[in-house]
């Protein structure tokens, strides 16, 4: 498996060098160094030639087997060759002294009949060791090429296997049986690829008596041969027995399979004496194939079976290449490694931590990361990339993140710098944050980083990526450990041991002077708060598609002066719903009113120095529904005395993945889970992270009135991940309950790159946005309509259910027919209608769309950016290739974006 990238490698062949060389090392002591050579040692060809001469003589009649001279010739120097090799192999050991070995030659050579002392002869160990070396490599060779041919059509299993084993098996040293054994969902893969494609197609039993099978008799002795493919596909034993489902092997479900419905390995005391050895051999090597290499079927291989003595999939190929740092889940060094490894620190080392962030992810980091710095002894500043005043010397740590391959906000200046100063005696560390769903992933990290290093900056360590579509807590934290390693390599520096970063006092009432609210935020006052949704009651079947929780209409007052165009955003800053801090002061143990008076040791989003309640900080400061990170659980597992806790916390660390982030439980919900442990104020505030502002897209035009902003808020409700309670969407619970005259907090945002309807009002447009992500798009009809546009406008927006949550249908049906404004509605949860969604109506109105786009039109998508934008997408890309015979669409698309022809602004 070592070929260049790109080569496609013959799946079956290399599976047979790699089982054929794995046991007769390990039985044998002998290596035939199968991957030397692109052609198959001669005695696999010798052994494929003689199996297959075996079958068809199982399948011809004797007469027949005696009159094919030229096949007798040659199954018979096949088997030569084999009996020559295995007989060097003994003669070799013997001469090397026999015995000694702990392996199966070893044994034979050595073992004798405990009560006549007879030894077995060479020719017996002979036999022996070709049927381990054929039995013992040709079915498993087999298992491992079907078990890959399944992973490529089940990407959702590849990627649960791919976690497991960057779980389990982190970094490159060898690994340990009892992690092997510790694997769970790679056996069951292996469990499920031997029922789906068992290598054994038959297998032979004899009737002990007379018996009756349905209407048939089987006399006493009569031979029957029971054929795999039919028995672990029978409908009466397996649910779904097409479908490849690995689940099905878990601990409970596998209680209630049909006791003879699964012989892989065969039946009765006959069956394969090597089935560990086989599931052994075949998880370590399917682990550390996937440990090591990415794969793919750009071929779309489809199965055609070859069968010899057993079954394997012909003529199947797959491509391979090395694993990408952003593929890995990396698993995060342990907390005593890490503290001894950083337990020094440094004095005045110029240290700065610049950072580019919309949603504040990469801004906590910083802060984060600057804060550890100044409790080493660094001279630490904190900034953005804007903001950066670049280094002469010393460090440079970057954190930032990309917004459709665009600089964040904060960062827009320094990506557009063409040169900076000579950056040569700086250190850098650079860590992008992103999101692998985005064909855009690490667009804008990575330029930062060329950029800092073409101005002379040497990197510290390489650069990190961060995914949130995987273990994005784990990238981080291995990333975090990289750089504290090599800072303390390089300038002996730890903060490890710094102590706690908050000190409190309690305070009287009389000395509270709470202060909030950020210096970048502005008061709204609310004007109006309606529901836009109707009551979906016996609208249709909700086990098929559940109702909308809500969506609010919200038009807000702005400041005198503070001015919006239709396109942009709106960030607001909620504040925790008052149950939710209820909860988290009880969990907390501390009383809603005491008052304290927090000091930090570096930066912070905190109200330092000043009094304030601990329900106030709760309320306006601590992000309460986060994901626990492992550091949370470090933190909490160092916060008890009782030892039943601190095991529990470790079992949820080691199955992180799976029982936290999937989960999405919270530092609170665990603190709730386990009342032993006792985790003061200050040190919980250190984990909550501030209050990140929510985006909300603008869905009025400043024509209608100037000074006032209409948002439409889509309201996140559901049964919590965690199975435990409800869970609200934060944002959307704090705006839902304003009543008119009450005030939130927010500041207007351009997106990046900006959102905005074209110069020229006679341009068409063609608006797609469905459900909440017709939001921007009412902004964008009414300032057409109010400022006298000509351009035709084709609008394609849907919901579940016009009576339930079509959003806006008045204003909708008044623009459209006042002329000019065509509207295409899909609805998914009415059944017989046209369109169930919008890509559905786009790629039916074609002759319209290609009409539009030949006149200029510019395109708008609005909404759920994993699936709706780009199954869009693809319907553009579709009537182009009908409408051109085939030019490359995505040069076309590229080119409309290009130009500002095609927008998005789409959230996952």
């Amino acid at each position: 498996m070592g070929s260049p990238p790109g080569e496609d490698l013959p799946v079956a062949d290399d599976m047979t060098r790699l089982t054929l060389d794995t046991i007769s090392l390990t039985g044998f002591g002998y290596r035939f160094n199968s991957f030397d050579s692109p052609h198959l040692h001669p005695f696999l060809q010798a052994m494929g030639g003689a199996l297959t001469e075996a079958m068809h003589r199982n399948q011809q009649l004797p007469f027949v087997t005696r009159l094919k001279k030229r096949n007798e010739e040659s199954y018979r120097r096949d088997i030569a060759t084999m009996h020559e090799l295995v007989d060097e192999v003994i003669k070799q050991r013997r001469a090397e002294g026999g015995g000694g070995a702990k392996d199966l030659l070893g044994l034979m050579l050595e073992a004798s009949d405990p009560q006549t002392g007879a030894r077995l002869s060479d020719e017996n160990i002979r036999n022996q060791v070709l049927t381990f070396l054929i039995a013992g490599h040709e079915t498993t060779s087999g298992l491992l090429s079907f078990a890959l041919y399944n992973l490529l059509r089940e990407p959702h299993v590849l990627a649960r296997a791919y976690e497991e084993v960057d779980r389990l098996l982190p970094g490159d040293e060898p690994p340990a049986y009892e992690t092997i054994m510790k694997l769970d969902v790679i056996p069951r893969i292996l469990e499920e690829t031997l029922r789906i494609w068992s290598p054994i197609p038959v297998f032979a039993v004899s009737a002990v008596q007379d018996t009756m099978i349905g209407d048939y008799l089987i006399p006493r002795g009569q031979g029957v041969g029971v054929l795999l493919p039919p028995l672990h596909r029978s409908a009466k034993a397996w649910d779904r027995p097409d479908e490849f489902d690995i689940d099905r092997w878990l601990p409970e479900n596998r209680k209630q399979h049909h006791p003879g419905a699964y012989k892989p390995f065969g039946n009765g005391e006959r069956a394969c004496i090597g089935r560990q050895f086989a599931l052994t051999e075949a998880r370590l090597a399917l682990a550390m194939i996937l440990r090591r290499f990415a794969l793919s079927d750009p071929n779309v291989y489809r199965m055609k079976i070859k069968q010899t003595l057993t079954l394997k999939p012909d003529g199947f190929t797959l491509r391979v290449r090395e694993r990408r740092a952003h593929e890995r889940a990396v698993v995060a060094a342990l907390p005593e490694q890490e503290s001894e490894q950083h337990d020094i620190a440094v004095t005045g080392v110029p240290l700065t931590v610049a950072y580019g962030s919309n949603l504040g992810t990469s801004a906590d980091l910083a802060e984060r990361l600057a804060e550890r710095a100044g409790r080493a002894g660094f001279a630490t500043t904190l900034t953005t990339l804007d903001e950066l005043t670049p280094p002469a010397e010393g460090l440079l740590i970057v954190v930032a993140s990309s917004y459709n391959g665009k600089a964040p906000d904060n960062a827009q200046r320094f990506d557009a710098l063409e040169t900076l100063p000579d950056l040569s005696g700086v250190r850098l560390a650079v860590l992008g944050c992103g999101n692998t769903q985005w064909p855009t992933y690490q667009d804008f990290p990575r330029r930062a980083h060329e950029k800092l290093a073409a101005a002379g900056a040497v990197p510290l360590i390489e650069r990190g990526e961060a995914d949130t579509d995987g273990d994005f807590d784990g990238d981080v934290s291995a990333w975090t450990a990289r750089l504290w390693a090599a800072l303390a390599e390089e300038y002996s520096a730890s903060a490890a041991d710094a102590g706690p970063r908050y000190e409190m006092e309690v305070l009287s009432e009389a000395e509270v002077r709470p202060s909030v609210v950020s210096e970048r935020a502005f008061p709204l006052t609310v004007v109006s708060n309606e529901e836009l949704t109707g009551d979906p009651e016996g609208l249709w079947d909700f086990s098929t598609e559940a109702p909308r929780p809500g969506v609010r209409s919200i038009v807000a007052r702005l400041p005198e002066g503070v001015t919006y165009s239709a396109g942009d955003h709106v960030a607001v800053f909620a504040k925790n719903d008052p149950e939710l801090v209820e909860w988290a002061l009880r969990c907390l143990r501390v009383p809603r009113e005491q008052v304290v008076r927090l000091r930090a040791a570096g930066a912070t989003h905190l109200p330092v120095d000043t009094p304030v309640t601990a329900g106030l900080l709760l309320t306006e400061f601590a992000e309460l529904q986060e994901v626990a990170t492992r550091a949370d659980l470090e933190a909490l597992a160092a916060h008890t005395a009782c030892p039943w806790t601190k095991g529990q916390l470790a079992e949820l660390t080691a199955s992180y993945p799976d029982e936290i982030l999937a989960k999405r439980v919270s530092p609170l919900a665990l603190l709730e889970r386990f009342p032993a442990i006792e985790l003061p104020l200050p040190v919980f505030l250190e984990l909550a992270g501030p209050i990140k502002p929510r985006y909300y897209s603008v869905s009025s035009s400043p024509l209608a009135d100037p000074g006032t902003v209409r948002l439409t808020v889509g309201l996140v409700e559901g049964p919590a991940w965690s199975g435990t309670g409800t869970y609200q969407g934060m944002c959307s619970a704090y705006l839902a309950g304003l009543k008119e005259g009450e005030v939130f907090y927010g500041y207007v945002r351009v997106p990046a790159p900006p959102f905005r309807l074209p110069d020229d009002p006679a341009t068409p447009v063609i608006l797609v946005g469905p459900g909440t992500g017709f939001a921007p798009l009412r902004g964008f009809l009414e300032e057409r309509a109010l400022g006298g546009a000509t351009g035709r406008a084709e609008v394609f927006t849907g919901c579940r259910h016009p009576e339930h949550d079509l959003l806006y249908a008045d204003e909708l049906a008044s623009w459209e027919a006042a002329g000019g404004v065509g509207v295409h509605r899909a609805y998914s949860a009415v059944a017989g209608h046209p369109y169930r969604f919008v890509q559905d109506a786009v790629a039916a109105r074609a002759d319209e769309v290609w009409e539009l786009l030949e006149q200029g039109a510019h395109v708008y998508v609005c909404g759920d950016g994993l699936r709706m934008a780009p199954a869009v997408r693809q319907a553009l890309l579709d009537i182009h290739r009908n409408r051109t015979g085939g030019e490359d669409g995505a040069a076309w698309l590229a080119a409309l974006e290009a130009d500002g022809r095609y927008q998005q602004d789409v959230f996952a």
